[in-house]
């Protein structure tokens, strides 16, 4: 069992040479520093770099993340006494530019650093002193650099980096919000072992969380986390109104995101917000709701606050103004994001079958939706602001582990034909979009028999090879029996080959037994739900047009089917009112 995680001061002595004194080669350190559009900060945080009194190996990596106002080439002129290199990548936010800076990194310990930090000369050996003494990752003191514009944000970030301080110094408990990553090191295994950082929390440049996501790994694995208040790093701290104001619209739809991974954590991730508070419930999260009273407020209190050092006596209502109308934008983008995900919201599933044009074949012409009005329809859900769901999302939703955004989403995909894999997923996967595809297993002709024998044309369904392949989308495997067979018509032998037998088709390509299986047809009854539970699928799936709630029967989960002529405003009318729309236009 791994041990409980514990924050350790490690205040120690003023001998930075403990590693020497135990007859021990000082460790190297592989610096990585992420960087977009802000030459100079980067660069006055390489030079303070080179100052370092370290005796150890050192070697510096700049991952520069698209940035377009000379970063490469001002670095280039900085000398250091130790290795520099400087890396150039699309821009793909700071989650991605660290992962590919540690990907180079030669030496046994990590640092990241963000790029307004100021290095401390002695900031390497107090690192090297905690691990030293046993530490897995350590975290430093990141005070106020003096050289930050002086206003009521710079003062607030010192402010909270001293309180982080003594909190850090005093207390043994850690928590999750204190791991940052603008002052972080650890071993490079540990790193590799968490599984690096999550890139869809910063991409495209987006602020927040990917630090508190790759924290929850460190502490989940039980490695052993040090603070080390005299490893310091100054922040530079040169933000503007505007651009605080825009990361903390970003660090909602962030939150969102990490409470949809990290469920057990949201609760106390949103407190930090003031969710517990009836003002926080009942005003300002239903404001937020309202974009243009939000960008409002934020325009007003931006404008305030570079006005008030021309005024001094506006100075506080400036000050007041400002973080009220960023509470607000925060909550804005909670709500751009679907909100806080509640247990009572419920899931529309979609179920969609070929993603191609059949409309010249009187019989499958209803199962194929064209691939052009498919991604109009992925794009509708989008812009209607749906939160789509991964399967272990449904899952834990299911169980009652977990809340779900508003308006959430879950897209399946019954059969597997080979336009699943050529089509659909691309399709999902430039757009960041997970699915569940239900694969028919056990046919020799590897193609949609139970339709041939109808006078159908022949549709491909995938092969192991390709079934294997859709994982790298973000598509997960479920079941849809051997053979497609309607299930009540069988008996219990065939019933269990038919169900039992699809899973362990799946398994045979998967180390796991698939979670989810979905009913050839839509049909099933109490025997053959009992069938697919005694079978260990956690959840199956009919076609009953109506909305899925978490208290319903999880072998029973109700399904939208859109077929082939659900375009424009039969689209729109079966996803927002699926009960309605069953009786209007069947």
């Amino acid at each position: 069992m791994a041990r409980n995680p514990t924050l350790r001061s490690n205040e120690g002595t003023d001998d930075h040479c403990s590693w020497n004194n135990r007859d021990m080669a000082l460790p190297g350190f592989s610096i990585v520093i992420p960087t977009f559009q802000r030459k100079e900060l980067v660069c006055a945080a390489v030079s303070a770099l080179g100052r370092l009194r370290y005796a150890g190996e050192i070697e510096l990596i700049v991952s520069i993340d698209g940035s377009t106002d000379g970063t490469e080439e001002a670095l280039a002129a900085i000398e250091t006494p130790f290795p520099k290199r400087t890396i150039m990548e699309a821009n793909q936010g700071a989650a991605a530019a660290r992962n590919a800076g540690a990907a180079l990194a030669g030496h046994e310990f990590l640092l990241f650093l963000d790029d307004d930090m100021i290095a401390d000369p002695a900031l390497l050996d107090e690192h090297a002193r905690s691990y030293s003494e046993g530490a897995d990752a350590v975290l430093g003191h990141i005070p106020l650099d003096p050289q930050s514009p002086q206003n009521f944000l710079s003062r607030s970030v010192a402010e909270w980096a001293e309180e982080r301080c003594q909190r850090l110094s005093a207390s043994p408990a850690l928590s999750l919000f204190d791991l940052l990553t603008g002052q972080l090191s650890l071993r490079r295994h540990v790193f590799l072992a968490c599984g690096e950082f999550d890139p869809r929390f910063t991409s495209a440049g987006s602020f927040g969380d990917e630090d508190l996501d790759f924290g929850a790994t460190l502490l989940r694995k039980g490695h052993r986390i040090v603070f080390n208040p005299k490893a310091i790093s100054y922040q530079r701290y040169v933000v503007s109104y505007r651009s605080n104001m825009r990361q903390w619209h970003q660090a909602g739809r962030a939150d969102v995101a990490f409470a949809r991974k990290h469920p057990e954590r949201a609760q106390e991730l949103f407190e930090l917000h003031g969710i517990q508070y009836l003002f926080t419930r009942r005003v300002m999260t239903r404001v937020a709701r309202l974009p243009f009273v939000t960008e409002i407020l934020a325009r007003i209190a931006i404008g305030l606050a570079e006005r008030a050092f021309a005024h001094p006596q506006r100075l506080a209502l400036a000050e007041w103004a400002f973080f009220l109308a960023r509470d607000f934008r925060y909550w804005r983008g909670v709500q751009e994001a679907g909100g806080v995900p509640r247990k009572s919201n419920p899931v529309l599933i979609l179920c969609y079958h070929a993603i191609a044009e059949l409309s010249d074949d009187p019989i499958l012409r209803d199962y194929g939706t064209p691939p052009e009005a498919f991604m109009r329809q992925i794009d509708d859900l989008a812009h209607r602001g749906c939160a789509f769901l991964s399967g272990a999302e449904f899952d834990r939703y299911m169980r009652g582990e977990a809340g779900v955004p508003r308006k959430a989403v879950l897209l399946t995909f019954d059969d597997c034909y080979r336009d699943l894999l050529e089509i659909a997923a691309p399709v999902l996967k430039a757009r960041g979009i997970p699915a569940i595809a239900f694969a028919v297993t056990g046919l020799k002709t590897n193609s949609n028999e139970w339709d041939q024998r109808r006078g159908t044309r022949t549709l491909t369904l995938l092969d192991q090879s390709g079934l294997a392949q859709l994982q790298h989308y973000g598509i997960e495997l479920g079941a849809h029996s051997r053979t497609h067979e309607s299930l009540p018509n069988l008996d219990t032998t065939a019933l269990i080959e038919e169900i039992a037998g699809s899973a362990a088709d799946i398994k045979a390509m998967h180390p796991s037994l698939p979670r989810f299986f979905a009913y050839p047809y839509g049909e099933e009854n109490s025997t053959v739900r009992r069938t697919v539970a005694a079978a260990g699928y956690s959840a199956a799936f009919g076609l009953v047009p109506a909305f899925c709630h978490k208290t319903m029967d999880a072998m029973a989960v109700p399904r939208v089917e859109i077929l082939g002529r659900d375009r424009g405003w039969r689209f729109a009318l079966k996803t927002r009112y699926p009960r309605l729309a069953a009786r209007l236009i069947g």
